[in-house]
């Protein structure tokens, strides 16, 4: 297969003068083609960034002996500018061979329209400094960081739009841009660098590529911040983003963390940019370590209580590897818990809080395990899932070792 490729020849004509620029552009290709290249040209003329690309390809192809010649023609011309090119006029011209554009573009409308967004860029860019202020008098973080980004987004398009005027303009102190971004930048850097994040302190055991469940608390100055963003990374890799609750805390239920080899750590920081983690010391605001046992148990439980005490019984065990399987082949355990009321504390006209002492068992063939604890709680079934949380499943773990694989 014989393949050739033919460069585009395009013309063009530029002129400048007066309040009017002009560029005419011939194409070999198609009208179209010729029309945003005169396009372009004007732009380009204009300091506006452009990227243009035009290309003609033709594909001879020989088979059995014969040769037929096919032609893709390509065209593609993207003018990519930072401002909106108002007033331009293309003007298609007769030619007895290919295609030609003339584009004419009107400086007074263009300037006037450049001058029309730097206004609006300066009333939103007001707006987004009360944004910023008030997001963080409430504590409300996201939002005000989300403003800040927004409002360098407006400079740098204002310096751009400054920069395109320039080129055609005069261009005074009265097009400068004034405002507050640099200093509530640092007011704002100076409260996040105040937030901590807590989390589990103990060192899971894990015996598959997944993690408990586990939760993590957002704190300030003030005390737990709600709808907080934050986000777990394992490397380089955001493995779950998640938002803080009422009472600041989110929720970790984590799949595919490393198992075959570490590092075996999780991070959990802000999940706000790199260059904001870095000016205020957020990064790896929070690490949990875990650590892989490749043995595995996996059982039945005949659970009887609430589905939220079983629930909770079934992710204390995960912790130790022990998973429950409704087509498990290892043992099938009878659940009992008891929990017994032992002194109440009266904390208001409208709460009590009371104290139990919560007893568990899991019984069946070779396997017999008890455990209590002493916990305080809203009610019985309260105290009984924090009492779970609380207990220590290491010695039913043992027991059940020649069950594991």
């Amino acid at each position: 297969m014989n393949l050739f490729k033919i460069s585009l020849l395009l013309f063009a004509g530029i002129a400048f003068a007066g309040k009017v620029v002009t560029y005419t552009a011939t194409s070999d290709v198609s009208q179209e083609e010729a029309n945003n290249t005169a396009m372009a040209g004007v732009a380009k003329q204009i300091s506006a960034r452009v990227q243009a690309k035009q290309t003609l390809e033709k594909k001879e192809t020989t088979a059995a002996g014969k040769s037929s010649i096919s032609e893709n023609y390509r065209s593609q011309s993207n003018v990519e500018s930072n401002v909106k090119i108002k007033g331009v006029v293309v003007t298609p011209i007769k030619v007895s061979k290919g295609y030609k554009a003339t584009a004419t573009l009107d400086l007074d409308e263009y300037t006037a329209d450049i001058q029309l967004q730097m206004k609006t860029i300066k009333q939103e860019l007001t707006a987004l400094e009360s944004s910023i202020r008030e997001g963080k008098s409430k504590r409300q973080y996201a939002v005000a960081v989300n403003a800040l980004n927004q409002a360098k987004e407006k400079i740098r398009t204002y310096d751009n739009l400054v920069e395109q005027l320039s080129a055609v303009y005069p261009v005074n102190d009265t097009h400068l841009l004034q405002h507050s971004i640099p200093s509530l930048e640092t007011e704002l850097q100076e409260s996040l660098s105040k937030i901590r994040i807590e989390g589990p302190s103990q060192t899971f055991t894990i015996g598959k590529p997944e993690m408990p469940a586990w939760d993590i608390t957002v704190y300030d100055a003030v005390g737990p911040i709600e709808n907080f963003p934050v986000r777990a990374k394992q490397g380089f890799q955001t493995l779950l983003e998640r938002r803080t609750q009422a009472n600041g805390s989110a929720t970790f239920n984590l799949r595919n963390v490393n198992f075959d080899k570490g590092p075996y750590s999780i991070i959990v920081e802000p999940n706000f940019s790199d260059e904001l983690l870095s000016a205020t010391g957020l990064g790896k605001a929070f690490e949990l370590t875990y650590q892989v046992n490749q043995a595995r148990c996996s059982i039945r439980i005949a659970c009887t209580e609430l589905a939220n005490i079983c629930s909770a019984l079934e992710k204390k065990l995960s912790q130790k590897s022990i998973f429950v399987e409704e087509e498990s082949k290892g043992p099938k355990l009878d659940l009992k818990i008891t929990t017994t009321e032992e002194k109440s504390l009266k904390i208001n006209d409208t709460m009590t809080r009371y104290s139990y002492n919560i007893d568990l068992s899991l019984k069946g063939k070779g396997i017999n395990f008890v455990t209590s604890a002493k916990e305080a709680g809203k009610n019985a079934t309260d105290a009984a899932i924090k009492g779970i949380g609380k207990m220590d499943f290491s010695p039913l773990q043992k027991q059940l070792k020649t069950f594991c694989e």
